[in-house]
């Protein structure tokens, strides 16, 4: 019965981290419309200040989304059993 919790929290936050990450980027992506930009890696290539702007609040969004959720899978995984 534990192996089976232990599962359905394991595909419940994979799906939480990558569908939140997703969901983050494709926020990024709708705010700055159709301004030039490029990723290279983790950075960003561009000459526009607002693109750099949203990029580091969706960076800082993102960093905080996946620190919320290590946080509550400890709370969740020493609940259980």
């Amino acid at each position: 019965m534990i192996a089976l919790t232990y599962t359905v929290i394991a595909i419940v936050f994979v799906t939480l981290g990558i569908g939140g990450i997703m969901y983050l980027d494709h926020r990024f992506s709708q705010s700055v419309g159709d301004r030039q930009f490029a990723m290279k890696g983790r950075r960003i290539d561009t000459d526009d200040p607002f693109v750099r702007s949203q990029f580091r609040k969706f960076h800082a969004l993102r960093v905080a989304w996946s620190i919320l959720l290590i946080v509550l899978l400890f709370v969740v995984v020493s609940h259980v059993g």
